[in-house]
């Protein structure tokens, strides 16, 4: 639907309490790989991930439900054969030969996104994994125009029932309806938001896949410096209360609302709705924001945080 905005950016002045916790004293630990009741795990990763970083792909790979193969989307990606190939490899070196497999659809193809055989083979999937690229393809194939695929519907189907969807850099974006389709931080502070086509320079927010509500996530956040990007696209709509950016080679591991940081580096949680915010809002503004680190923790249904008792202040 359209998005709504309240321009709270440009009328508010923000108030940031600033909590710093950042990648010491934890053990990376991954979880205990159990089968989530309900919806599945999102490893929603920040792009960059590294080959040697296990605990991200362990995390993916023990959020499966069966015994079919994690599988592997390079849609977004402009090289989708390599992407695809590389992906696999990669995941295969963490879980064990045939752990991964691709589905080949692409910009080249869409069409297959629409193939009922497609769709069956999704349906062997125990999770899936969206490469990078450009998030527009994925959208452009999984939910065109003229109505949602049916390799989107299988994949929304086998997520509701407890299957793993991960993704990176692009693979993250499409975790949102709306998501951020493109934009710079400072086109966002000078003209706000605009739809898919439309001219400016202003963050771009346009129709994603939806696995994630409530909460619109960043890519590539610490390393390109997108934090005007997500706090306008935030703050301006009415469809999401929190923001997480999540930088390279890091993922925010969701279950409900129980969500956790894994990995490198870190991830940017804006808080626009929590206890702390109305306390805020009685002195200067309406936004507190924290840096999350390895081990750290957060409720997206009500903002609190926890950080990992295992470092040091």
């Amino acid at each position: 639907g359209p998005v709504e905005s309240r321009n709270t950016l440009k009328r508010l002045p923000i108030f940031m309490a600033v909590a710093l916790c950042w990648a010491c004293g934890s053990d990376g630990s991954a979880g205990t790989g159990e089968e989530p009741a309900g919806p599945g795990r999102l490893v929603i990763i920040g792009g960059g991930l590294q080959a040697e970083n296990t605990p991200v792909y362990q995390a993916i790979l023990e959020g499966r439900s069966g015994e079919g193969p994690l599988c592997v989307f390079p849609t977004a990606s402009a090289s989708p054969q390599e992407s695809m190939e590389s992906a696999v490899e990669r995941i295969d070196a963490v879980g064990g030969p045939g752990t991964a497999e691709g589905i080949f659809i692409s910009r080249d193809n869409p069409e297959a996104a629409a193939q009922p055989e497609v769709a069956d083979r999704i349906r062997s999937c125990s999770g899936f994994y969206y490469s990078g690229g450009s998030q527009s393809r994925i959208a452009a194939a999984f939910r065109p125009e003229t109505g949602d695929s049916p390799a989107f519907q299988a994949v929304m189907e086998l997520f509701r029932n407890g299957a793993v969807v991960s993704g990176s850099s692009a693979g993250a974006a499409i975790m949102n309806d709306p998501m951020i389709g493109g934009g710079s931080s400072e086109g966002a502070l000078a003209e706000g938001i605009r739809g898919p086509g439309e001219d400016g320079e202003g963050v771009i927010l346009q129709k994603g896949l939806g696995f994630l509500e409530n909460t619109l996530v960043d890519q590539h956040f610490l390393a390109r410096g997108r934090w005007a990007r997500l706090l306008v696209a935030v703050t301006e709509t009415e469809a999401f209360t929190f923001g997480a950016g999540i930088d390279e080679n890091t993922a925010l591991v969701v279950e409900g609302d129980a969500a956790r940081v894994v990995g490198a580096s870190g991830v940017v949680f804006f808080d626009t709705g929590s206890a702390m915010v109305r306390e805020a809002e009685r002195s200067a503004g309406g936004i507190v924001v924290y840096l999350l680190g390895d081990g750290d923790r957060v409720d997206l249904g009500d903002g609190t945080v926890r950080f990992d008792p295992g470092k040091s202040e």
